[in-house]
């Protein structure tokens, strides 16, 4: 027999010294009496740097294969097909969250008791993957779903996802309760601390419908001309969403605040209760109802509105102690707060009536005043600047209009046609530079008490999140349980978003959500069709993408994810 070893090259010098070099097919053959190998040229293929050669030797192996049994030579033109990249990535590591979380599991056991015919559980989760990566309205997701690499998906149309919305909207209050039950038991903590907040969000649909949930109220973007409807989230001291409510556009803060408390106290039936809210939702309505009721409470307020007596007891600079970094605080008691404005006020303190207060739940109450240096520093530097535009302004331009509509007109005095800067109205601001007040009825110290209420920021960036990358809104559906579907599903995607920026935060390294999803992105999965088969690969992991799987425990996906036969 012989072997065709496929190649000899030879070379040969030209008299410049430079070479040049043979392509030979050649037949080497084995003597076994001399134990050696001899080898003979058969023919030979041309110089190798000839592009010529490269298609003889290109023809003579297509032909060579077609005989072979084993081995299939493609041809990259014809048999190698590339289709387009899907979304991947993103999907792989919201599956897992929404295994985590206890999404999938609830969401199942709740579906199955009403006996559909299709499991919209998937299409739930493809829903709020959408919220989460691109988006869109349900119409414009069904087309979304073909540029995403998830096989599950195919079966569902545009009325699966609308149905998908019904089912949440009719089994809110029982999924929301079992939600809380499955992460309370994953994160095995117990919630003390509530805090909540709540936001309004415009509708730019047209129909009649919905009519008791959309009203005109009092929108925070100013537009008055749109109805809205308003959105509360209830979360606990993690910074984790836990709930959330939707009410009517007209709802003011206030009662809403006291019926959150109640759903709180029976919905969740959670013992002992510190209720933290902003300055919105405080009123000596809502306060003494968290007191009769047995409820603690850290609640910010409004200090412009306080009398002119409490702000100079509370905002003075006396009495602050250095709390932690660049901050200071100090705490006054109801009763001395009390027995001094009385006495400011050059009323007499009555020791019988001072008895009486003293067995109040009111008694009780606590005031804190927050003082950060650096911020007063930054708030005066800006008063200072502003008070330049308005003397600019007056000086150059006489128009009232103008100063109404910028909000400047308590700054200045408007007598017989001439505009004046009133300097003693802007001069009380400054009693403001850097302080907050809280007013609290719990035994917490005043640190806990700041850093309590300061977690009412996390609220604010989870609306910021809804409203931006979540984008609840602008709302389109025209029927009551479509709307309060789609909410749900919003709500479901903040909680996800949430728990992967506190798994991120846990593996120690300096991330944003926002830049190791950035790089997820870029994990895509790509169909390449290879003969007769289609093969389904991912792109590779680039940045810190890694990260992702790492911090919620995930194995990073096969380099294959999948062979299929092309029939």
């Amino acid at each position: 027999g012989y072997i065709l070893d496929g190649e000899l090259k030879e070379y040969f010098k030209n008299k410049d010294g430079s070479t040049r070099s043979y392509l030979y097919l050649v037949e080497s053959t084995y003597d076994p009496k001399t134990k050696m190998s001899k080898q003979r040229n058969i023919c030979n293929l041309g110089r190798i740097d000839d592009p010529g050669t490269s298609k003889v030797v290109d023809n003579i192996i297509k032909h060579l294969s077609e005989f072979s049994e084993k081995i299939k030579i493609l041809n990259i033109e014809q048999d190698i097909d590339v289709d387009e990249a899907k979304t991947y990535g993103e999907i792989q590591i919201f599956r897992k969250l929404w295994k985590d979380l206890g999404l999938e599991k609830v969401l199942t056991k709740y579906f199955s008791k009403t006996n559909k015919q299709v499991d919209l559980v998937e299409a739930i989760f493809a829903m709020v993957c959408n919220r989460l990566i691109a988006p869109s309205s349900e119409r414009a997701m069904n087309r979304w779903k073909e540029d995403v690499y998830e096989p599950k998906w195919d079966r569902y149309d545009l009325h699966h996802f609308y149905r998908a919305l019904d089912f949440l909207a009719d089994h809110k209050e029982n999924l929301e309760l079992s939600l809380y039950k499955a992460s309370k038991d994953l994160f095995n903590y117990k919630v003390d601390v509530v805090m909540f907040d709540t936001t309004s969000v415009s509708y730019w649909g047209e129909g009649e419908v919905a009519n008791e949930l959309l009203k005109y109220g009092y929108p925070k973007n100013k537009r008055n001309d749109l109805k809205q409807l308003v959105i509360g989230i209830i979360m606990d001291q993690r910074g984790f969403p836990i709930g959330h409510e939707v009410w009517e556009g007209n709802k003011s803060d206030k009662p809403a605040f006291k019926e959150v408390i109640e759903k709180i106290k029976k919905k969740y039936s959670i013992g002992k209760v510190i209720m933290v809210a902003d300055r919105g939702m405080v009123s000596e309505e809502n306060i003494r109802y968290l007191e009769e009721n047995g409820y603690e409470y850290i609640l910010g307020v409004k200090m412009r509105q306080m009398s002119k007596i409490r702000k100079e007891i509370l905002l003075s600079d006396e009495g602050f102690e250095d709390i932690g970094k660049r901050l200071k605080g100090k705490e006054i008691r109801e009763m001395e707060l009390w027995e001094r404005e009385k006495k400011q006020r050059g009323e007499e303190v009555k020791e019988e009536e001072k008895e009486v207060y003293s067995e109040s739940l009111k008694s009780k109450r606590r005031w804190v005043v927050c003082y950060n240096e650096e911020i007063a520093s930054i708030e005066k530097e800006k008063r200072e600047y502003f008070q330049k535009i308005i003397e600019n302004k007056i000086e150059f331009d006489t128009a009232k209009e103008w100063l109404i509509k910028n909000g400047y007109r308590k700054y200045v005095r408007i007598e017989d046609m001439k505009i004046s800067l009133d300097e003693d109205k802007l001069m009380e601001e400054e009693i403001y530079d850097g302080k907050w007040v809280l007013i609290t009825n719990s035994s917490l110290s005043i640190g806990e008490l700041i850093w309590g209420y300061k977690g009412l920021a996390k609220i604010e960036n989870h609306f910021r999140d809804l409203k931006s990358e979540i984008e609840v809104g602008p709302i389109y559906h025209y029927t009551e349980r479509k709307i309060r579907g789609h909410i749900f599903v919003c709500f479901i995607a903040l909680q996800m978003k949430v728990l992967l920026t506190q798994k991120l935060e846990e593996i120690g390294e300096d991330l944003t959500y926002s830049e190791v999803m950035r790089d997820v992105r870029k994990i895509r999965a790509v169909e390449v069709k290879i003969g007769d088969k289609k093969v389904i690969t991912r792109t590779n992991l680039k940045g810190k993408a890694d990260l992702a799987f790492r911090a919620i425990g995930g194995v990073i996906p096969p380099k294959i994810i999948g062979i299929e036969r092309i029939e």
